[in-house]
Parts: C-alpha cells; structure tokens; sequence
C-alpha cells in the first residue's frame, strides 16, 4: 500500500467504514437473494459517495473505456427513442440504465480495498445460505414455504439461482487451493455441494454453461500442464459417466436439443406450437433477430424492436435472450462492436492482474460471456447489476495501477 493511499485511509473514519462495510456486504448479499434489498443497497452506495466527498478519482474513471463504452451504449439505446418508435423502448431504456453505474460503483469500491472483500464474502454467505436450503429440500424432499423438491429454488428462478452458484463454486475453489488444512476441506466440500445442486438439483441449463466454462478457463490458467491434462482426464470420465448413467443433467441437456431440433423441422403453419419450449423459443428467437438485423444492420431497429408472440393468445416477449443479438439488433453493427470492445477492455485489464486475481476474473468474465449466448444477462436485473460491479472492480483496479499513484490490492 503506498503512502497516498495511507493518508487517504486515515481520513477514513469509522463510522463512516462502518457504513462503506455494511454496503459492500449487502451489495454481496442481495444480489442472489432480492431486488428490493439490491436496489436499496445501491442507494447507501450513493449515500456512501455522497457522505465520503471524495471525487478525485472521477476524471481518471472518465477517461477509462471500462466506463465510457458503457454509457456510450446506453446512449445510442436512449437516442433510439428519438428516431424510432416501439411501444417496449422506453421499458428497454430504463433496463438498461445500469449501464451507467460502473462509474459511482468503481467510486464506491475505490474508497477502500477492504470493500471488495466484504462484497464478496456477503455473495459467498448468501450462497452458502441459498445452498443449505436448497439441498435441504431436494434431498431431504422438504416443501416449506412453497419449495419444489424436483427444481429446489429459494430466492430466484432457476438461471439466475444456477448461474450465482456457478460463479460461487468458482470462488469457493479458487480459496481451496489458497488454503491448506481444514479450510481446504470445507472450501472444497463446498465446491461438490454447490457442482451437485447446478447440475444434479436445480434445472437452468445455462448454470451448465457458466459451471463447465468458469471452472474449466479457471483449471486452464491454474494448473501446470501435467496437472492440466489429469484433470481433462478426470473430466473426460465424468462426462463419460453423466452419459452413461441417468441424471437430470443429461435429461434437460438431450431435451434441450430435442426441443431444438423439432423447432427447426417444423412446418410454417406449426412452427408456434413446436417451439413452444425453452430451446425450441431461443431457435425461433435467432431466427427473428436475424431477420430484424437485416433490415437495419449497421444502426440497428432501435431500443425494444424484438420482439416475438401470439397475437391470439398475447403472449410477447422482447429479450431473445441472446446479449449479441439483442445489442445488434437494436444498436445494430455499431452497438456489437462497442459491447465486445467493452468485453475486450474487461479482459484486458484483468488479464493485467496479479495471477489468482487473473485466473478467477478471466473466468468469471469467460462464463459471463458464454452465457451471454442463451440469455440477455446485461438485460437481466441481478446478472446485470453483478456484472456492473465487476466492471466496476475492473475499472478501479486500472485506476490502482502504479501510473496513477493510487493503492494495489
């Protein structure tokens, strides 16, 4: 820690790190368990800056493409309204307004490096939680308080609940192999638990995606090479095993490409009723983006133009939950490649990181990216906020660097 950064510290008062702490840990907390609680500790994070005073990091946070690229693409999505009208634009618009946080959260995190710990012990304590009810009513077959022992659920549906705990996994074995002794235990009898409930317990197919990508880049980058390769073996068994042995994992995986496969071969005059399923409406989605994207490719059809349903029956939906599509269908072009070079400058920086730190954020940002492939995650209120305040890390760690005189974590 550099002298600035001491003297810094030390106008730091204790009630006022009494407060930054309780906002960082419910920040963790709330994420996985409820938007109220979120949306409220997003409010003490501004009270927090507002109390603190201190905005010299602000320019500095300016000039960084980590936040500028997403305001920009907020913007585009808000001039849209201007130039093309869709009666689900301004809903669009309003989703999207959290692109616009990664600079108060990067302010927020950058008053003190302890905030980070405290953010992501509450996400670790939060899943912890959620995976002890979890397992308790899908093994045990306990029904309180409304639980379904077939697709144990607690506080979000299933692809926000399957993808947290993919992410939680991720942590909890990065801190395995950080530890020895009993920590290493329980860390890694954590990690089992939470691989169990995603593919074995709770039914969101994108937790797979998230789990098999975080874990394996994190494995990749980890290990030297002959552990590498023993590791692929024991994969390669397990895989071997989730085949050949009945699961729910591989009954919702072959499912999935069933419902995709009838969704393709259906006639035109049936097409509805065969896609009528989770796989089977992401195909139709595809299909319907592609066609929008061409018809205005390089600036796209504007903020809420998705969209697909039944008149008849008034089903609508405005997300084809794909975050590529989506951006290029509405920003068009333009709008992709100011998302992917956002995605780029994330991967950037945390590829600048000292190398557990590397490891577990190219991991994370690896899933995140993979997942961005069967849900519009930016979209989504929870997936979205925590990718914000992973930007956010991201950008304070690049205004931490030494160039910039300010502390290193």
């Amino acid at each position: 820690m550099s002298s600035s950064n001491l003297s810094f510290v030390s106008t730091f008062t204790p009630a006022r790190f009494r407060l930054f702490s309780f906002t960082a840990f419910l920040l963790g907390v709330s994420l996985p368990t409820s938007n109220a609680l979120m949306n409220t500790a997003l409010v003490l994070a501004l009270v927090c800056l507002l109390w603190q005073r201190d905005f010299r990091h602000v320019m500095p946070l300016l000039r960084q493409p980590l936040v500028w690229l997403p305001a920009l693409m907020f913007a585009l999505l808000a001039v849209s309204l201007l130039t093309q009208h869709h009666d689900y634009g301004p809903k669009m618009v309003g989703k999207y307004q959290k692109l616009l946080y990664v600079l108060p959260l990067a302010l927020f995190f950058l008053a003190d490096p302890r905030l980070i710990t405290r953010f992501i012990n509450g996400f670790l304590l939060a899943n912890a939680v959620i995976l002890t009810i979890s397992l308790t009513s899908g093994v045990w077959h306990v029904t309180l308080g409304g639980l379904n022992p077939l697709n144990p659920t607690v506080f979000k549906l299933q692809i926000t609940q399957n993808v947290f705990m993919a992410f939680a996994a991720l942590v909890w074995l990065s801190r395995a192999f950080a530890q020895s002794g009993l920590k290493r235990w329980g860390y890694g009898a954590l990690v089992l638990l939470a691989t169990a409930n995603v593919l074995l317990m709770v039914q969101g197919r994108t937790g797979y995606v998230a789990l098999f990508v975080g874990v394996g880049l994190w494995l990749l980058l980890t290990l030297p090479r002959w552990q590498r390769i023993g590791v692929l073996a024991c994969g390669l068994l397990v895989a071997m095993a989730l085949v050949l042995i009945p699961n729910r994992a591989t009954e919702r995986l072959t499912l999935g490409l069933q419902e995709v496969r009838s969704c393709v071969l259906a006639s035109a005059d049936q097409a509805y009723q065969a896609c009528d399923n989770s796989m089977g409406q992401r195909t139709a989605f595809a299909r319907e983006s592609l066609r929008l994207i061409k018809q205005a490719p390089l600036l796209g059809n504007g903020a809420g133009s998705f969209w697909y349903g039944n008149a008849e029956t008034g089903y609508s939906v405005h997300n084809p939950h794909n975050e590529y599509l989506l951006e290029t269908v509405q920003n068009g072009l333009l709008g992709l490649a100011l998302f992917l070079g956002w995605m780029l400058c994330c991967f950037q920086v945390a590829w600048r990181q000292p190398a557990a730190r590397r490891n577990l954020l190219v991991a994370v940002l690896g899933s995140y990216m993979a997942c961005h492939l069967f849900n519009s995650f930016l979209l989504d209120s929870a997936e979205g906020h925590l990718f914000m305040m992973l930007a956010a890390l991201l950008a304070g760690y690049r205004i931490a660097s030494p160039q910039y005189g300010a502390y290193r974590r």
